[in-house]
C-alpha cells in the first residue's frame, strides 16, 4: 500500500476516537506506547515506518518490521529532534492519536 493511502486509512480510523478533555493539550508520548502501537500494526506498516526512519537518517538497521534496539533508538532520536518537538507541542487531540501521529510522523507531508 502506498504511504499516503495507508496514512489516510490510519487517520480515518484514528478520527473515530473521541477527544477526552483530559488530553485536550499536548501530552508527552512515551516510547512504550509507540512500541505497542508499532507492534500492533501489520508487517507492511512496520516496514514502511522503518523505511521512513531510515530515509531520514534515524534508523540504520534492516527493514525487517521488527521492534529492536535500532528501531527504539531511531524513535528515541526522532522524538528528541527539533522538528518533532516543534510540532508535537502543538497537538491538541486525544493521546492515542498523538501516539499514532508520532509513529507515522515521517510519513506525513504535514510535518515536513
Amino acid at each position: 500500500m502506498k504511504r499516503r493511502g495507508f496514512f489516510a486509512a490510519a487517520a480515518i480510523s484514528a478520527a473515530s476516537l473521541s477527544v477526552n478533555p483530559a488530553y485536550a493539550q499536548s501530552a508527552e508520548v512515551t516510547l512504550v506506547d509507540v512500541r505497542d502501537l508499532f507492534q500492533s500494526r501489520d508487517l507492511g506498516a512496520r516496514r514502511m515506518v522503518q523505511d521512513s526512519l531510515k530515509h531520514e537518517g534515524y534508523y540504520k538497521g534492516a527493514i525487517d518490521g521488527a521492534w529492536g534496539p535500532g528501531t527504539e533508538a531511531a524513535f528515541r532520536a526522532l522524538m528528541a529532534s527539533d522538528r518533532y518537538l516543534r510540532h508535537a507541542q502543538t497537538w491538541t487531540f486525544a493521546y492515542p492519536i498523538q501516539v499514532s501521529e508520532t509513529m507515522f510522523f515521517l510519513t506525513s507531508d504535514a510535518y515536513m
